[in-house]
């Protein structure tokens, strides 16, 4: 559930779900060029839609 802050910030009433997560790039070498943390999105309209490489 959001924060006062963030329920303000994004204009949703407290009882509207929140995602909150961490969103990292890493450059080919395994330098960390970008994080952002936290995102926070409303939860009710946003699709979470991601591919994870697996190296087998």
């Amino acid at each position: 559930m959001p924060t006062e802050a963030e329920a303000a910030t994004l204009r949703v009433g407290s009882g509207v779900s929140v995602l909150r997560y961490t969103r990292g790039h890493i450059a080919d070498t395994g330098r960390i060029v970008e994080v952002a943390h936290p995102i926070v999105r409303r939860g009710d309209t946003t699709v979470v839609d991601f591919v994870i490489d697996r190296d087998d």
